[in-house]
């Protein structure tokens, strides 16, 4: 095992610099990525190798500089500096990995600090009512609540991108090799350039204004600079990370839900918004990638016997965030009036049936190298097959039984948040709504239930106290507003 990182006097290499990036980039395009979707993040990671830029610096007034795929910005003297105040205070390590840069990833651009402005896939607006009309440029032309409606999903970006820079730093020093903690300092460093991002969305439109609320824009990025772990918008912004196993998760499940956000809010109406899921989806691939091959090597060791968290922890974790993950998309029967002012291009529901599945294929992937550790001679193609019949049969098979894998806890599990029937309902890792004298378990038990399910060090953290205490008082936040 690599030994850990030193921030303030370089990393140890394990392997040699250009070992340790090659086996980054493995880790990005391993078989763990369903095959169809692998040729999709390889055409990501290459958009990654953005043309060469001007250095930014606080001092250099906002200005466009032409490239060949997007344009970049800066945003103005105020909030730039406000950023870099933020960025010193929740993660100083950028300047580690800025210094090292050419070190781990000598064949791309230095990282750098500002807008990417990419294209427009039509200049006509493609969903909702004002479908065929020309994009809203101006945030002030956006009336009613497409106007706060469209302010509440840029401002739940941020937060999103902000959130979770904060959370990996809480266990960046855990990492077990060189290579995995770069890897997150880099994906830290992509999530404060999409939060920046966000900020150009309000800052370069001076039209955020309506009657009785003169700048809605600056009120909204004070707010986002003095956001911390637990009063973000969105729960899974809110969990704090105990050990490194939360940042391999997180990167697998939460940053997928990112990338669905990405892809839908493409079509938005008002253009800024809409020029920057371009840029800031190529790079997403490189964070999806990085968690769902190192989550494969994660489980790998597990399975060999030597490493570091066991296949129960691993599991533990994942029923921990995608619960989480899934409500990230908002109530299953809503999404309507995203469409309808042309923000998005599908329903919650349908977008959220959409990453379940893939969740699914991810995870029945890790098995399948998992069926390969224990079998050495069994292909891919057979691994598949035997492990879909355990997870069928629930009996062992060739010597794989059910404990040796991975499962996805059903889509109904541990919600605080969708539908009625479903919200604060005890259901199991398998979807069965648990019953006691034909009535649903009481609060109480099914608290017993999860802490069985769910990590020890979880069960005593202020998120699930809230969820239980919600629970027990019967005052759950069901149809309320939440997600993007």
């Amino acid at each position: 095992m690599a030994q850990p990182l030193t921030m303030t006097s370089g990393p140890r290499s394990a392997g040699g610099t250009r070992t340790a990036f090659l086996e980054l980039q493995r880790h990005c395009t391993a078989a763990i990525i369903a095959p169809r979707r692998a040729l999709r993040l390889r055409m990501l990671l290459k958009l990654r190798l953005f043309w060469p830029a001007t250095p930014v610096t606080a001092d250099v007034p906002a200005r466009r500089i032409r490239l060949a795929a997007y344009t970049t910005e800066t945003i103005t003297p105020k909030y730039h500096e406000a950023l870099i105040g933020w960025q010193k205070k929740n993660f100083p390590e950028l300047t580690f990995l800025q210094d090292n840069w050419k070190k781990y990833y000598p064949t791309q651009t230095p990282y750098q600090l500002f807008a990417k402005i990419g294209k427009l896939q039509s200049e006509t607006i493609g969903y909702g009512r004002m479908a065929g009309q020309s994009r809203v440029e101006r945030a002030g032309d956006m009336v009613g609540n497409m106007f706060y409606t469209a302010r509440d999903i840029i401002r739940a970006q941020a937060s999103t991108e902000l959130g979770s820079i904060q959370q990996h730093r809480l266990t960046l020093e855990e990492a077990p090799t060189d290579v995995m903690k770069v890897a997150i300092l880099r994906i830290m460093a992509e999530e404060l350039r999409h939060g920046y991002q966000m900020f150009w969305v309000f800052d370069a439109d001076h039209s955020w204004k309506k009657p009785g609320h003169p700048d809605v824009a600056t009120d909204t990025l004070d707010e986002l600079l003095s956001m911390q772990l637990g009063n973000h918008v969105l729960d899974a912004f809110n969990i704090p990370f105990y050990n490194f196993l939360d940042n391999v998760i997180f990167a697998t499940l939460i940053d997928l839900v990112g990338k669905y956000q990405l892809e839908m809010q493409k079509v938005f109406s008002y253009a800024p918004m809409a020029r920057s899921m371009g840029p800031m989806l190529s790079e997403e691939g490189y964070h999806i990638g990085s968690g769902r091959g190192f989550l494969k090597e994660l489980s790998v060791s597990a399975t060999n016997g030597n490493g570091r968290y066991s296949i129960d922890e691993i599991q533990r974790a994942i029923n921990v965030w995608l619960p989480r993950g899934v409500e990230m998309f908002g109530n299953e029967r809503g999404g309507e009036t995203a469409i309808a002012f042309g923000f998005k291009d599908r329903t919650n529901g349908t977008v959220q049936s959409e990453y379940y599945n893939e969740v699914r294929e991810l995870i029945e992937l890790t098995n399948v190298a998992i069926a390969q550790t224990l079998l050495r001679d069994i292909s891919a193609p057979d691994a598949r097959s035997l492990v879909r019949e355990v997870q069928d049969t629930h009996e062992e098979q060739r010597g794989i039984a059910p404990h040796h894998l991975l499962m996805v806890p059903d889509v109904k599990f541990y919600r605080q948040r969708g539908m009625e029937e479903i919200a604060f309902m005890p259901y199991d890792v398998d979807g069965i709504l648990l019953t006691e004298n034909g009535k649903p378990l009481s609060g109480e038990r099914y608290i017993e239930y999860l802490k069985g399910v769910l990590p020890s060090y979880y069960v005593k953290d202020s998120e699930f106290a809230k969820y239980s205490a919600a629970l027990l008082g019967r005052q759950p936040k069901v149809g309320s507003s939440y997600g993007w």
